[in-house]
């Protein structure tokens, strides 16, 4: 099995150094302007390919399926980014799943060339136990659930603040941020971490705060960040208390 995982990091470490290194910004711009006709994009998707035979010739016996799995590595990569160059740009949801199918043709090309796929049963059988289950329910829970709950606790005041001079957005992505960090940390038993987060979130809001005329804003920020740690540490509690009894 070492030899075997070895061989799956490699993969994936290739991916990353061909994805991320080997790329240049004229490229990228190439791909999403001209689509199918990008030179940039076959060329990308060679590279992969030749990157992934090379690592899975010195791995594994057999030449055709070692050709046939780096070209399935290729033709997918090059389909994945042809598909993705016609979506919006700056949007991370269709990047995040760009790499998960990247990855995921990777990991079925491993299983396939390892003949690890007694791994696929376990995996599954171990994500649909009750721990795995309970602990997605509970960052579910912390994401856009409690967004709605704390907008609806402060929504009668949010006319009265005036964010003009905040990002689009950005105030809502910090709160999921910081929920997801406060439930990590409670759920790894790593309190005094919340301590300094919460620290942190009010130094940096310090400076935006400090004038007279800001005071429904400071009182708006405080209650909306004490209600999200409120909530956040409450789930978390509930949560290990739920794993505990288990």
């Amino acid at each position: 099995m070492p030899q075997e995982l070895t061989l799956l990091l490699i993969l994936i470490l290739v991916h990353l150094v061909a994805d991320f290194f080997m790329q240049t910004q004229a490229g990228i711009v190439e791909k999403c302007t001209l689509h199918y006709r990008s030179k940039f994009l076959y060329l990308h998707a060679a590279i992969h390919g030749l990157l992934s035979l090379a690592v899975l010739w010195f791995a594994v016996a057999g030449l055709a399926s070692v050709l046939g799995m780096a070209a399935l590595i290729s033709v997918s990569h090059l389909l994945f980014d042809l598909g993705k160059s016609y979506t919006p740009k700056g949007q991370y949801s269709w990047f995040i799943l760009d790499q998960i199918l990247h990855v995921s043709v990777i990991l079925c090309v491993w299983l396939y060339v390892t003949n690890q796929w007694p791994l696929v049963e376990l995996a599954v059988g171990w994500l649909l136990s009750p721990k795995p289950l309970i602990v997605l329910i509970a960052y579910i829970l912390a994401t856009r659930p409690l967004s709605f709950l704390i907008a609806i606790a402060i929504g009668k005041w949010s006319r009265e603040i005036d964010n003009s001079g905040s990002l689009a957005e950005a105030g809502a992505r910090i709160g999921l941020l910081e929920r997801f960090l406060i439930l990590t940390f409670i759920l790894i038993d790593q309190f005094a971490a919340i301590g300094f987060l919460l620290a942190a979130k009010s130094v940096l809001r310090f400076g935006d705060l400090r004038e007279p005329h800001h005071k429904k804003l400071t009182e708006y920020v405080l209650f909306g960040t004490m209600l999200s740690f409120a909530t956040t540490i409450s789930l978390g509690l509930l949560t290990r208390a739920v794993l505990t009894a288990l």
